[in-house]
């Protein structure tokens, strides 16, 4: 999740805004909720008016709250690491255990605006290797998702390179076409790698644990 999280929230939003599996949530330095996505409103938001702009300690257990300062402290002291957090959160019909992890966020001019976090329920897991699991397999999704804006302008470069490559026999282009040539293959190779198939840790994971992917 940490990789996850050092994206721009501009990029996150893209991400995660109708997510059905994650929440995303930007807490200000003032303490109050700047941006919520869809599915935490959705599943936290029946109680009041308007989540934007309320102090975020309110739907929040208030035995949890000591380690939400101290993590809001730990994000504040080293801006550009991520720490996790378990939290307690009302929903109306009592509480539900999530999951956080937390980052400062940084403005576009530089300045810390408190931080911006990713969660999800883990009231759903019944064992910690079906916790990884669920987390393997959505990772992956949004692994996939971002490759799409890569593997487009992947694609023309490669198309590039084949025209070039038919324009002309001088040995120098020719000598930069096959190093082109590998170095998009390469790249690849690289996210074939990595953007396995998620299949066979979804069908690992027990019936309420198969929550909606992104």
């Amino acid at each position: 999740m940490d990789q996850v999280l050092m994206q721009p929230l501009d990029q996150l939003k893209n991400l995660l805004h109708n997510s059905t599996a994650f929440y995303l949530g930007h807490i200000n330095s003032a303490g109050k909720y700047a941006y919520l996505n869809q599915h935490f409103i959705d599943r936290y938001g029946m109680l009041y008016e308007s989540m934007i702009d309320m102090p975020a300690h309110i739907p929040t257990h208030p035995d949890d709250l000591p380690a939400c300062y101290a993590t809001n402290q730990k994000c504040m002291d080293e801006p550009d690491k991520c720490f996790p957090l378990t939290i307690r959160k009302i929903n109306g019909e009592g509480y539900v255990i999530t999951h956080w992890d937390y980052k400062a966020y940084r403005t576009p001019d530089g300045n810390i605006d408190g931080v911006i976090g990713i969660g999800y329920d883990i009231t759903e897991f019944e064992s910690r290797k079906e916790h990884i699991s669920f987390l393997t397999a959505t990772i992956r999704d949004v692994a996939l998702k971002q490759s799409h804006l890569i593997r487009k302008p992947l694609a023309n470069i490669v198309g590039l390179v084949d025209m070039l490559e038919e324009m002309t026999d001088d040995a120098g282009i020719q000598s930069i076409v096959k190093m082109l040539k590998a170095s998009t293959e390469e790249l690849n190779d690289e996210f074939e790698g990595f953007l396995i198939s998620d299949e066979p840790e979804k069908k690992n994971l027990q019936p309420s644990a198969k929550l909606n992917m992104l």
